[in-house]
């Protein structure tokens, strides 16, 4: 079965075969999970995968203050999302940076 890479978003609904496939998953027994698919690695493989996740999570979290000045209304709408509303806010633009054509439509 091929790896399947997406990111969770606070809006994630899983589709109704991704719940059942859960669901039969979690019933499962340690012992009967097939797990020959997976390689076994040494104690320094884990470490080096160990500090490159720290290493990917240092670089994603290297963020800095912005300053914006907006409308009232346009901050009323924002913060109507509640909490994390400035997070989806940093998606919506790091997403944006992929279509151009989104900026060009505001130009």
């Amino acid at each position: 079965m091929a790896t399947k890479k997406f990111i969770l978003t606070d809006d994630y609904q899983p589709s109704e075969e991704s719940l059942l496939r859960l669901a039969a998953l979690s019933k499962l027994k340690d012992e009967e999970i097939d797990r020959s698919d997976i390689p076994e690695y040494s104690d320094e493989e884990w470490e080096q995968m160990r500090l490159w996740a720290i290493e990917k999570r240092k670089q994603q979290q290297k963020k800095q203050m912005f300053s914006l000045r907006l409308q009232a209304s346009t901050i009323k709408w924002w913060k109507s999302f509640g909490v994390g509303y400035t997070g989806i806010m940093a998606r919506l633009l790091e997403e944006a940076k992929k279509h151009p054509e989104w900026i060009k439509l505001c130009l």
